[in-house]
């Protein structure tokens, strides 16, 4: 019986530490540790506002006269809606219309006749311009940097006044051009967008055609530059997420 009972110990002793070494052969389970990569979307409707300046040059052509060309300068602020379409992780298209008011003006005197002194003063005034501008964008995490171009359209007003105020002339139409522009956005956590962009504008020709002998008929040419600051606000879900795969893990 003794014998029994010191080979069911030794037994019992062995088959325990057969079990213990298995176990220590086994991989310990641990929770893993896992660091998300934020994944930013772009697409969705915005609406924002911008603001800036412009600069330019009129410049008087098709005219028998000494019409001196000039440049214009002014304020700009409006309003822009759009809608991007974000292509995987890198690539955006987009579809924007903008609408500013615009305080680019510039009066310059001509000197007309035997007088010494600059009389007469013609003012060249971009009232407002618009845009519709297809965009292609190139998205860096939250950055994003983009090239745009289209269609621009603006009110420039062109009008003349004598020194006595007995002659005048006044002439006003919407223009239709083209513009091209380049920008980069930072898109925040709150669907919030901070952004700068240039642009350049061709708006044509004006014809000021007064019939008046001291206001020679011309055309006026107009094109410009606009340096503008962006907010906008993007609607739809967060602007940001997790991807699906850790780039880190440890047990």
């Amino acid at each position: 019986m003794k014998k029994y009972l010191i080979a069911g110990v030794v037994i019992g002793a062995v088959a325990g530490g057969v079990a213990d070494a298995f176990a220590a052969d086994m991989p310990v389970s641990r929770e893993s540790t896992v660091i998300p990569v934020p994944v930013y979307s772009w697409s969705g409707f915005y609406v924002g506002v911008h603001g800036g300046w412009g600069f330019g040059d009129a410049n008087f052509i098709k005219t028998g006269a000494d019409l001196p060309n000039h440049t214009i300068d002014g304020g700009l602020a409006g309003g822009h809606i759009g809608f991007n379409w974000q292509m995987g992780s890198s690539w955006l298209l987009g579809l924007e219309a903008s609408g500013t008011w615009s305080g680019l003006q510039k009066t310059v005197f001509r000197p007309f006749g035997i007088l010494p002194v600059q009389i007469d003063p013609w003012t060249t005034e971009v009232k407002w311009l618009a845009t519709v501008t297809p965009r292609i964008g190139v998205t860096i995490s939250s950055w994003m940097w983009y090239l745009k171009g289209g269609v621009a359209f603006a009110e420039i007003d062109h009008h003349l006044v004598s020194a006595d105020g007995s002659l005048s002339f006044d002439t006003s139409g919407t223009q239709v051009g083209w513009t091209i522009g380049f920008g980069g956005e930072l898109l925040l956590t709150s669907n919030w967008i901070f952004g700068v962009e240039g642009n350049f504008y061709d708006f044509g020709s004006l014809k000021a055609n007064s019939g008046i002998a001291r206001f020679p008929d011309h055309d006026v040419d107009v094109n410009m530059w606009s340096i503008l600051g962006r907010v906008s606000y993007k609607f739809g879900g967060p602007s940001y997420g997790s991807s699906n795969y850790p780039i880190a893990t440890r047990y």
